[in-house]
């Protein structure tokens, strides 16, 4: 009798199982990154401030002219990324914590989980563009984007294994 109710359980992929590990490490990071923004926003702030102003003196040079529009350019972007530093880390760490709850379910073959994942994966760097902007074109924005739909891509193609 015992046999037959252990036949009958799904057994979940290795590849899944990998995919289930490889996110809680990822989710673990996340949180730790997340608190270390929080934490260390102001002090972003204040040494990107004083570079910005130490590349506005460099205008007095001649031919320093695009060069110091494209370094202004990136110190304006570290300095809104330390303004909303605490949102984004409060957002990501929310964010980590859904992908927890997406993760566990999926690690017990639940589909549900897979859509609760992909609001997690993609609300960071949806926030990130909607408070921060687009840098270099929208080319850092578009980056964050690579590892979150790598990782959907993995589960989506494991959907098939979950009920």
């Amino acid at each position: 009798m015992e046999e037959q109710v252990m036949e009958t359980k799904k057994q979940r992929p290795i590849f899944l199982t990998v995919l289930g590990i490889l996110s809680f490490i990822g989710i673990g990071i996340q949180i730790i990154s997340a608190l270390f923004s929080i934490l260390s926003g102001s002090v972003v702030s204040g040494v990107a401030g004083g570079g910005k102003s130490f590349s506005e003196d460099l205008n007095s040079f001649e031919g320093m002219d695009s060069a110091t529009l494209k370094v202004n350019e990136a110190f304006d972007y570290v300095i809104k990324m330390a303004e909303n530093a605490t949102v984004l880390g409060i957002i990501s760490i929310i964010s980590a914590l859904v992908c927890l709850l997406g993760v566990i379910w999926m690690w017990n073959l639940k589909k549900k989980g897979f859509l609760v994942y992909v609001i997690g994966e993609l609300a960071p760097p949806i926030a990130s563009i909607i408070l921060v902007g687009f840098y270099f074109s929208g080319f850092l924005a578009a980056m964050s984007f690579v590892g979150p739909i790598i990782m959907i891509i993995l589960y989506a193609i494991n959907l098939k294994h979950m009920s």
